[in-house]
């Protein structure tokens, strides 16, 4: 087996690995009497499960990384909906989208600096820690 075969079995085991945690925040989604996005849903859990260690990041990592290089490809079916309705964004409501995009887009920007931020410095809290735990 080549390579590129052994890769892109593994990457399509941990896509199912991802999709069966959406599938599964759905699940708890259409249970729960308020409106929440399953993917919200799976997002969390996600998260607990890579927090908690019961997914680990060779489980879902190259996956991820697949999913992030081919992002781009995720946008254009937002943008051909965008241009089919155009004739909805004359006048007033194109002042609306318009504040409406930059608004999100700088929540968006200052949300994800601060992760950033927060995250780098929790990794130098936790490298210390163990440069600490080494010297004793």
């Amino acid at each position: 087996m080549s390579l590129k075969m052994k890769k892109g079995l593994i990457i399509a085991g941990q896509l199912g690995v991802l999709i069966a945690v959406y599938e599964f925040g759905c699940a708890i989604s259409s249970m729960l009497p308020i409106d929440l996005p399953g993917n919200i849903i799976g997002m969390g859990l996600l998260l607990t499960c890579l927090v908690t260690g019961i997914l680990k990041r060779k489980h879902v990592g190259m996956a991820c990384d697949y999913l992030i290089d081919n992002m781009s490809i995720f946008f254009v079916p937002a943008g051909v909906g965008i241009m089919g309705c155009v004739s909805l964004l004359q006048g007033a409501a194109a002042l609306k989208f318009a504040f409406v995009c930059i608004v999100t887009t700088v929540l968006v920007f200052l949300s994800t600096s601060a992760t950033v931020v927060l995250v780098q410095r929790l990794m130098e809290k936790r490298a210390a820690s163990a440069t600490k735990e080494l010297a004793r």
